[in-house]
């Protein structure tokens, strides 16, 4: 069977180069012919049939922003295993096949679990057929299906990394408040070296501008333990925050935000529309409107993930490479200077999701709205027009069951 939107082939070469008589004698008329032969070819081509199927590893770039930064594709697929195994049981006492420590806390094993569990799902939905797959690929082909998918996820890290290296070093040296500029092709002297980076990375609960403080922190002095909270000012707009109201404006500095649309929008053009946590305030951040139309033939990291809301996850990865990409580290690695970068990114995430009572949950939520308003102010703004159009045609409809109109 011959595809659609196949290819030229030579017969249609021939359509092109054999005009019939009647359109030798009229040439304009030709030309037209010609013309719409042409485009429609083209118009063929860009459909998208004839292009090569997406590798496994390009499918795999988005699984650490969007699905899980540190836990393996195989300890996902193996808690959906023992889920679907306890279902068929019917039997809720596991007997921990996973080998958990026993040590550990019933109710953290158990967010631990869901958790995993909801990140497999997520790579369900980003990665077209990975449950498919992983029904009908047997032994090495199936390692090697995962082994291609986890380093298009590791790449895509690494370039995130490397881009947002340069990238953070720009935008503070931007800022004219730095004394020494940064080195946009080398991180040897950020951390505690740098007087900027040092205050970006330093808890709320310590006052980096008192220098006895400072040489303290610096030098790791008991009781001035740099690493010891991960309420860090970079992370609060205008990097500062109130260790006794830790909540108030922790993620929302602009250059968290900043990282976010470089990350998932066009880097690091999209960033730039943040220079400040005073340009933060404005809720038209992302690629939207005219500045979109203008760029229809690419697709946005957001786009091709299918992302359109911000997610815990996503946040919690902006997160933690801005927080890397402040450090000296010489590259990635899960842990530098005693700080773990794993306990960052669960943390945050367990911020939002874990959130327990109404008045916690309703702060988590005004937080997820105030991101989505940053980086998807179209889809917010549809939503929100959606809903009045819904109110108002609820409100006129039940008006007229009561006049019985």
């Amino acid at each position: 069977m011959t595809p659609t939107n196949s290819t030229p082939t030579l017969s249609s070469a021939r359509i092109i180069s054999q005009p019939d008589t009647a359109a030798t004698q009229n040439p304009a008329a030709e030309v037209a012919r010609l013309k719409r032969t042409i485009a429609e070819l083209h118009e063929n081509l860009s459909n998208g049939s004839n292009k090569c199927p997406t590798s496994t590893v390009t499918l795999g770039r988005g699984i650490c922003r969007a699905v899980s930064l540190f836990v393996d594709i195989s300890r996902l697929v193996k808690e959906s295993d023992r889920r679907e195994q306890l279902l068929a049981d019917d039997d809720e006492d596991d007997e921990d096949e996973d080998h958990d420590d026993p040590t550990a806390n019933p109710v953290e094993l158990e967010r631990d679990r869901d958790c995993m569990y909801a990140a497999y799902l997520e790579l369900c939905a980003l990665v077209p057929g990975f449950k498919a797959n992983l029904l009908n690929t047997d032994g090495a082909v199936l390692n090697t299906y995962i082994s291609s998918l986890t380093r298009g996820a590791n790449d895509a890290r690494s370039d995130d990394i490397s881009k947002l290296m340069k990238a953070v070093a720009h935008w503070l040296n931007e800022l004219g408040t730095t004394t020494t500029t940064l080195n946009p092709e080398d991180r040897s002297m950020r951390g505690l070296k740098h007087d900027t980076t040092g205050r970006l990375l330093c808890p709320i609960e310590y006052d980096w501008d008192d220098e006895a403080v400072r040489v303290k922190l610096c030098a790791g002095e008991e009781g001035f333990d740099i690493n010891s909270s991960l309420f860090v000012r970079c992370f609060y707009k205008h990097a500062k925050g109130d260790p006794n109201d830790v909540e108030k404006n922790f993620l929302r500095s602009y250059l968290l935000v900043k990282v976010y649309l470089a990350f998932f929008f066009f880097a690091p053009s999209s960033a730039n529309r943040v220079r400040s946590d005073n340009d933060n305030e404005n809720d038209n951040l992302a690629v939207s409107g005219s500045s979109a139309s203008r760029r229809t033939t690419k697709s946005t990291v957001a786009q091709k993930m299918g992302l359109n809301i911000a997610t815990p996850c996503t946040i919690a990865y902006a997160a933690v490479l801005l927080h890397f990409s402040l450090t000296d580290a010489p590259n990635w690695k899960a842990m530098h200077n005693g700080f773990s970068y794993e306990h960052l990114y669960n943390f945050i995430i367990d911020f939002f999701e874990d959130a327990r009572g109404d008045n916690a949950n309703e702060r988590t939520m005004a937080l997820l709205c105030w991101w989505n308003k940053k980086v998807f102010p179209a889809r917010q703004a549809a939503a929100a027009n959606s809903r009045a159009s819904m109110d108002k045609l609820k409100v006129q409809r039940a008006a007229r069951e009561r006049g019985g109109a």
